[in-house]
């Protein structure tokens, strides 16, 4: 079993975010009570143009590798 979160849209345009098993296509409106469809959502990453590489996880990566230095410098050296 594989949960995670998808968007569903109902006839009424509601659209609502749901934690579900990856095979579940269709799920109540908590709104109008009316089946709502999965969505196909865009994935929210950014890769760098030429490596592909993914430069927000190498950032976000390299700012708690500083920290975690400056703390244990600063545990060491005061």
């Amino acid at each position: 079993m594989s949960l995670r979160y998808f968007d569903f849209q109902c006839a009424k345009e509601h659209i609502t975010e749901h934690l579900v098993d990856s095979e579940v296509t269709v799920v109540e409106c908590p709104h109008c009570r009316n089946d709502a469809s999965r969505l196909i959502s865009t994935p929210r990453i950014k890769l760098e143009g030429i490596t592909g590489a993914f430069p927000t996880a190498a950032d976000q990566w390299a700012r708690k590798h500083e920290e975690a230095t400056r703390v244990a410098y600063k545990k060491l050296y005061g």
